[in-house]
């Protein structure tokens, strides 16, 4: 065999083996948790009466969140809410509540190792009533909702195994569209499994949806949204309705780091397998 051949062939031969071992030891990964943010809240309103009244509040409380890296814990309490509108002798809309909360914390500080990351958002003592033609008596209840509800969100691990959690907790509630009661009493103090369609279709509430625990999650958990509560309403002429209660959402970005030893290692012998094939060619020459 020729003295050239043979060069190639030991090139060949330190390749496969430098191939083989980053293919063997490559793997061993640590993992570092290198971005994240979690935002919360505990009450959205967004109605419209009749074309006429509209109510809006929320998000509250605002600016609950954080972004990492950099560890941080952010909370707030809203007391004692209170927004109303109305237009007299036609309509009135209102909503109040005791306490809305919400939270956003996460540990990721862009170093290795699994890290949290959560929020919650909530609310307490939640009355929401919006009522046309009040010069009839009491008038015509078209949105009513009472309540106390919570959402979490949380990520927690690192590269490769992020999970993804949601929860909500719902203490009391219950609603009124359109004059017709809903009646969600099922669903209170129990566990409710994520997205929960309740069928208003079928009580004779039609262009409405309501969620119960509704969650997005990401393909690779790296990123969730719950809402305790996610309401629309579209009926022409009467209501128009959006009301999210008990909001919160995750976000948590992982990468894998090879182990410095592993990586130095495989540098190392790819180094050493290019250095002999040097040598040889020096000491045989090509023929």
């Amino acid at each position: 065999m020729s003295s050239k051949a043979t060069y190639y062939i030991d090139v060949c031969i330190s390749v496969i083996l430098a191939t083989a071992f980053c293919a063997a030891f490559g793997g061993q990964l640590k993992a570092a948790n290198i971005t994240a943010s979690s935002s919360g809240y505990g009450l959205f309103v967004d109605v419209n009466a009749l074309n006429l009244v509209n109510l809006d509040a929320g998000p509250l409380p605002m600016g609950v969140n954080g972004t990492a890296p950099g560890p941080y814990t952010d909370s707030d309490t809203a007391l004692n809410v209170n927004v109303s509108t109305s237009i007299p002798i036609v309509a009135s809309a209102a909503v109040a509540a005791g306490t809305v909360n919400a939270s956003a914390a996460s540990s990721v500080d862009g170093l290795l190792g699994a890290r949290t990351t959560t929020a919650s958002g909530g609310v307490i003592g939640l009355n929401l009533d919006t009522v046309t033609l009040p010069i009839l008596g009491p008038g015509i209840n078209l949105l009513v909702i009472d309540g106390t509800l919570s959402s979490t969100a949380q990520i927690s691990g690192d590269f490769g195994s992020l999970v993804a959690t949601g929860t909500t907790v719902v203490e009391s509630l219950a609603l009124t569209i359109s004059g017709i009661p809903v009646n969600l009493s099922a669903y209170v103090n129990v566990p409710i499994a994520p997205n929960t369609s309740v069928n208003l279709a079928a009580l004779g509430i039609a262009n409405a949806s309501l969620i119960l625990n509704e969650q997005v999650i990401a393909g690779d958990q790296s990123l969730i949204v719950v809402n305790a509560f996610h309401l629309n309403v579209n009926v022409a002429n009467s209501i128009v309705a959006q009301v999210i209660l008990g909001h919160s959402q995750a976000q948590m970005t992982a990468i894998g780091v090879p182990e410095p030893a592993t990586a130095l290692t495989a540098v190392a012998v790819m180094s050493i397998s290019g250095l002999v094939a040097q040598r040889r060619r020096r000491s045989v020459g090509f023929n």
